[in-house]
């Protein structure tokens, strides 16, 4: 009988934590042609009992919960709203962490941090014929950070 009110007391808190989620997503999801998927806290959390202990699942342990939102067959009116929305990210309480612009396509890393903690990373991919936005929610310390970034490093100078 417990197992069944914590299975039922997660059911709930993700669906309230669903219920908040960011203006972002609720403004473009509902376009035409958006392609809208969450992967709530329930489910992370029994993939995480799978999980062996190399470094790659110690990084993935931490996410709490995905959302993705792709606009790849929204019209170029939507998308360029969405390229003025990521902008104005920074005034929503994001930092910067990664901007590349090269050959049309803009991938911006934004994070959320509380108490020193990065809280949430947010992705915004955008090409001429497509976007792309990817929210990740967890507890990522700086050194968490720092490692991914390390390991992304080495991965592509073939180390």
């Amino acid at each position: 009988m417990k197992n069944y009110l914590l299975i039922l007391l997660m059911l709930c808190a993700s669906s309230l934590a669903h219920a908040q989620s960011d203006d972002l997503f609720r403004e473009f999801k509902k376009e035409p042609c958006a392609e809208y998927v969450v992967i709530p806290s329930y489910v992370t959390a029994f993939g995480k009992l799978f999980m062996g202990n190399d470094p790659d699942a110690r990084m993935a342990k931490k996410v709490k919960t995905i959302r993705v939102l792709d606009m790849e067959q929204c019209p170029d009116k939507v998308r360029r709203r969405f390229e003025r929305r990521v902008a104005s990210l920074r005034e929503q309480g994001y930092e910067p962490m990664v901007r590349v612009n090269e050959d049309g396509e803009r991938v911006h890393i934004y994070v959320r941090i509380k108490n020193g903690t990065a809280r949430e990373l947010l992705i915004a991919c955008s090409e001429p014929r497509e976007c792309t936005l990817v929210q990740i929610t967890g507890k990522f310390t700086k050194e968490d950070m720092k490692q991914l970034i390390d390991e992304q490093l080495a991965d592509k100078d073939g180390r």
